[in-house]
């Protein structure tokens, strides 16, 4: 099938396919889908993959498509492959701290049955009760808590996989120790389903901390936000996340918590998670550690506030624009000792651009998010990607990026989502080329 195709209103030669009445649902930034089919089996999967070799079809794997905005449009897109009937969790051992999930599967209904057993699998990334394992696993997504917990890859034990060519294939297996050699897990998260669709991963799991608590330290200028970071990461304090936001940021948060000024300026949110007598004595030491650094805190120790508090730190609503205005959310990537210089330069950037934003940062783990507001009816977008260029520039020295994780197409055609320009994109191509040498999965959207 080419571009110029007529479209077919589904594919009836296959057991799984949708009805094109469906197709819209699908749609990827701008771009709807000839086909759409939702298998409901790793064998399903396979029929549907050796198709669309047979017709030279390009599959786009869909989840609930709540990370579908990340990275470019795709070249081409001929058959959506919905995972949400693989939402089965066929095992599930509280004892072993293992559970096996099936891609389709959404994070929010895992955690619910894992937190009768006082048990979750300690990641947060947003769209958290909404987005499914597999869109996480392919997109290696994470949040606030990644600091103190790692990211999805330090849990993943185990991966089937359904190759381009529709081979069944699994990696891993259901125990903590494993065989020595490639860790094939790691290869495929991140790779955003360009090297195979999921059907199903095993999973460890920890313990839901006792007792949690919140320290915002409240600073009027950056320079003394530098001091107390560094004071907090050379302590032998141990907190699950440690949050930055720039003063846009601070008070968007406190009208949507209805604080009604609690938060102004920077802030630095510090979480502890454990015993509740060691999360009030990190509490404590904290206070002593950072002294006069702040210019005011506050705490957040109630479940109720706390699990606001995060829920909205997680997500990224209170800093996206309203209609007409476009949402731009990039996420750079920083050495953590580098969090203040980044973002006075990024300050500086874009106060001359005159676009509104909003910076938060994951400030122990060197990640930035920078939200941007851009009106279409001016010439903001052609500036906005001259800056992702020049930092781009700035950061390849330390192997530092900036990717385009939400934005409009305008900007979108202007500079490539992922800017990768690292030595290692030839090992990359070559992955690519023997694992999907058409290439028909999720074809122009990831670095190759």
């Amino acid at each position: 099938m080419t571009k110029d195709s007529p479209e077919p209103e589904a594919c009836s030669h296959v057991s799984s396919a949708l009805p094109a009445s469906r197709l819209d649902a699908f749609t990827v930034q701008g771009k709807r889908p000839h086909r759409a089919a939702a298998p409901q089996t790793p064998e399903e999967i396979g029929e549907l993959l050796r198709t669309a070799q047979h017709e030279n079809l390009a599959v786009v794997p869909y989840g609930s498509g709540s990370l579908q905005d990340l990275g470019n449009p795709p070249e081409r897109f001929d058959l959506a492959l919905s995972t949400t009937r693989l939402d089965r969790i066929p095992e599930y051992e509280p004892q072993d701290l293992v559970v096996r999930v099936e891609s389709g599967c959404r994070l929010g209904r895992l955690q619910e049955l894992l937190a009768a057993d006082r048990l979750c699998l300690p990641v947060d990334p947003p769209g958290y009760k909404r987005t499914t394992l597999g869109g996480m696993v392919a997109t290696n997504a994470s949040g606030p808590d990644r600091f103190g917990h790692g990211t999805l890859r330090d849990y993943l034990l185990g991966v089937g996989v359904v190759q381009a060519d529709g081979s069944q294939t699994r990696f891993g297996s259901r125990v903590v120790k494993n065989v020595t050699g490639y860790d094939m897990c790691k290869l495929y998260t991140g790779s955003f389903g360009t090297l195979g669709v999921f059907s199903d991963f095993y999973f460890k799991l920890k313990p839901l901390p006792p007792a949690e608590k919140t320290v915002v330290g409240l600073f009027r200028k950056l320079p003394p936000v530098r001091g107390a970071l560094s004071k907090l990461l050379r302590s032998p304090l141990i907190p699950i996340a440690v949050e930055f936001l720039d003063g846009g940021a601070s008070r968007r948060l406190d009208r949507k918590l209805d604080w009604n000024g609690k938060i102004a300026g920077y802030a630095l949110a510090v979480k502890f998670g454990d015993l509740e007598s060691a999360v009030n004595w990190q509490v404590k030491e904290l206070n002593e550690i950072w002294g006069s650094c702040p210019d005011g805190d506050m705490q957040v120790s109630e479940p109720p506030e706390q699990a606001r508090f995060w829920d909205c730190l997680r997500e990224d609503h209170f800093c996206l624009a309203e209609p007409p205005l476009e949402s731009v959310k990039l996420k750079m990537n920083i050495l953590p000792n580098q969090l203040v210089q980044w973002i006075e330069e990024i300050e500086r950037h874009l106060s001359d651009t005159e676009v509104p934003y909003f910076l938060r940062a994951h400030a122990g783990s060197g990640v930035i998010r920078i939200f941007c507001h851009l009106d279409p009816s001016t010439p903001q977008a052609g500036r906005l990607a001259g800056l992702i260029e020049r930092w781009r520039g700035l950061l390849n020295a330390v192997r530092g990026s900036v990717v385009i994780e939400r934005g409009p197409a305008d900007l979108k055609n202007r500079v490539d989502a992922w800017g990768y320009r690292y030595k290692d994109l030839k090992l990359m191509r070559q992955i690519k080329n023997r694992l999907d040498p058409r290439e028909i999965l999720n074809p122009g959207r990831f670095v190759v």
